[in-house]
């Protein structure tokens, strides 16, 4: 399947010269939301295997983004990846769908919360009545079970839950010769003062 990936321009750099690409998890923005990601690996060696030796975690990449199948806006994307200056690429991938977990990403976002996902408030209501009766270790596999419903992709806008429309792509590793064609950019995000010198 085509996939698109934006990844730092490094990333590519070292594609060129290794031929491949896998996640480094120490340098991702999110090392601490271990629980979440810990999560989804397991659900992808269920549905896709087991990673190949070395690979702990995924890489990432766009399916659909708002409803369309096509390569990202960088006028857009500009805006979301990194700090001003920072160099950027957007690889267009060809993945082989076997190799692929396909999620829904607004609903990852409330998996990252480590949220309860529901089609209603009501829902969630119910939901977390019952997960706060639980014992700890129950709490853990109710919740599981709950977040899989990260990976039923049809569309629903209720006014409570939106899903279907931006759909992200998993898969443990990206070779040179899965990239089809590349384009840079450069991010445009002026950085915070707070972080000026980190």
């Amino acid at each position: 399947m085509t996939l698109w990936t934006i990844q730092p321009e490094e990333v590519y750099q070292q594609i060129q010269k290794t031929g491949i690409y896998r996640c480094d998890f120490k340098k991702a923005q999110m090392t601490d939301l271990r629980e979440q990601y810990e999560w989804l690996v397991q659900e992808m060696k269920a549905r896709i295997g087991e990673p190949p030796e070395g690979v702990f975690y995924p890489v990432w990449a766009w399916y659909m983004w708002e409803g369309a199948r096509k390569k990202p806006d960088l006028r857009r994307a500009r805006w979301r990846n990194g700090w001003k200056g920072d160099r950027f690429v957007c690889m267009e991938i060809e993945i082989p769908d076997d190799r692929v977990v396909l999620s829904d990403f607004d609903v990852w976002s409330i998996i990252l919360l480590d949220g309860l996902i529901a089609d209603s408030e009501e829902e969630v209501k119910r939901l977390e009545m019952e997960y706060d009766s639980l014992t700890q270790e129950d709490k853990q596999e109710y919740k599981a079970q709950n977040w899989k419903t990260v990976f039923d992709l049809n569309y629903v806008d209720n006014g409570w839950i939106h899903r279907g429309d931006s759909i992200q792509a998993t898969f443990w590793e990206l070779g040179k010769e899965e990239i089809k064609s590349v384009r840079f950019f450069t991010a445009a995000t002026p950085k915070p003062a707070y972080l000026e010198g980190m």
